[in-house]
């Protein structure tokens, strides 16, 4: 059985993906424009409505799903990294907890794939389009707002223990997907995308992307420890 059958792939370069990429720079662009010179009252706003738009997104998602009867459990529970990351992002701009900080600017890795190779789960309707665009833009959104505006930085070896963590999810998500004939995480079937990471086939492209995941949150911990603080 195909796990993979309703997701929709858009080729680099596609007029879809320009569009979505377009759409994410200019998202980006207002959210900066808008914290210009912010105080930190305006700060705390900015992120309230960041996370009632990511949250709301979310909810919405499942709504649409609701209504058109194509909601199912192993197609749309939370447990794909990127819908961990998306809660993640929400909780973080409520609470400012550093260890979501860290977990979430790690994870949006996976986010940032979303954009050069995307691949969306539920199918190529202009909604899912638009959801998938603003669940990932407001996960590395929310990364770089926390870094650059709250003056938040990841902790040594925090990109370790977050991978460490990380590997925690794999046999609980293989279980539930062995339960439900879903592949959350990929990890029961490869991608459709023509990412240049996932190379072989099950289970092999597995291994090739533990060490990809790896390198990027190295990666990541690297630019966000020297991302300066724009107070302005």
């Amino acid at each position: 059985m195909d796990r993979n059958e309703l997701h929709y792939t858009m080729p680099m370069g596609s007029p879809d993906w320009w569009y979505l990429n377009i759409g994410f720079l200019i998202g980006l662009t207002l959210l900066f424009a808008v914290s210009y010179k912010a105080n930190h009252k305006k700060l705390t706003w900015i992120a309230w409505i960041l996370a009632f738009i990511i949250g709301g997104n979310h909810i919405a998602g499942h709504i649409e799903a609701l209504i058109n009867g194509v909601w199912e459990a192993k197609t749309h529970l939370p447990f794909h990294l990127c819908s961990f990351s998306a809660i993640l992002s929400v909780f973080f701009l409520i609470t400012r907890k550093q260890w979501t900080y860290e977990f979430l600017i790690f994870w949006s890795a996976g986010a940032i794939h979303a954009f050069i190779t995307p691949e969306i789960t539920d199918g190529d309707s202009v909604f899912n389009r638009w959801e998938f665009g603003i669940a990932h833009g407001g996960i590395i959104a929310t990364s770089f707002f926390a870094t650059i505006k709250l003056g938040f930085r990841p902790r040594a070896k925090s990109w370790l223990k977050v991978f460490a963590y990380t590997q925690l999810t794999l046999p609980i998500v293989g279980i539930i997907n062995y339960l439900l004939d879903s592949n959350y995480m990929y990890i029961a079937q490869r991608p459709e995308a023509n990412n240049p990471f996932i190379i072989g086939d099950w289970p092999w492209y597995i291994l090739g992307l533990e060490f990809a995941v790896l390198l990027h949150f190295y990666a990541f911990y690297w630019i966000h420890k020297r991302i300066p603080q724009v107070k302005i």
